[in-house]
């Protein structure tokens, strides 16, 4: 059974052990590191886009990038779901990270995999539709987990109804391996200690298959 434990947990321990100052710096970081690394991304975006350090370009920059971080803080305010506002749950940066490098390995695979396909004379495809249910712990998981479905190629996410998910698959392989788990594993590490691949992809039902099955 998957174990839920929230990445905010472990600051409780903190705050018993070290002085209220130094907990109160780290929950400085917590409240505003979104902001801080939104403000770093943006000034690279837009260092690497405009390839200009004149004082005219950085003045613009600022503006652009004091105006996009005010839009975004609006968002703050938006329920994304029944009690629970956008930006109320934390996800754990250095696992992000890690998830980026592992996304985009595996769309670079499944590109291949799909180009294969389109090439063979045969295109042995085989689409369908596959309903499941994820037990992400947030429904930023749900997001993150959706949109990471989408963005592989061979599977495309059409719906999401809280937990349950349905998504378009090319082939019989790969709703194997979109059913598996670990992908939703990984995003739900993303938020929670622990977490295993074995319980997170649950309730699997093929809606429709294409050649005739």
């Amino acid at each position: 059974m998957c174990k839920v434990v929230l990445a905010t947990q472990p600051f409780l321990f903190f705050n018993r052990v070290f002085p209220f100052s130094t907990m109160n710096k780290t929950s400085l970081w917590l409240r505003h590191r979104g902001l801080i690394l939104q403000i770093v991304l943006l000034s690279a975006i837009w260092l690497i886009l405009s390839g200009k350090t004149d004082p005219i370009y950085i003045f613009w920059g600022v503006i652009s990038i004091a105006f996009v971080i005010w839009l975004s803080g609006k968002l703050h305010s938006i329920p994304l779901s029944k009690d629970e506002p956008c930006g109320s749950t934390r996800i754990i940066i250095p696992r992000l990270i890690t998830y980026l490098f592992w996304l985009v390995w595996q769309i670079i695979k499944s590109g291949v995999y799909v180009a294969y396909l389109v090439l063979h004379p045969k295109m042995p495809i085989e689409p369908m539709i596959v309903r499941f249910t994820s037990k992400q712990p947030n429904v930023l998981a749900r997001v993150i987990l959706g949109n990471s479905i989408t963005l592989t190629p061979g599977t495309l996410t059409l719906d999401i109804d809280d937990n349950l998910f349905t998504v378009h698959a090319l082939t019989q392989e790969v709703e194997e391996e979109l059913v598996s788990g670990d992908m939703e594993a990984r995003v739900a590490r993303l938020y929670m200690r622990e977490c295993e691949r074995e319980d997170m992809c649950c309730d699997i039902e093929l809606i429709t298959s294409g050649r005739g099955r």
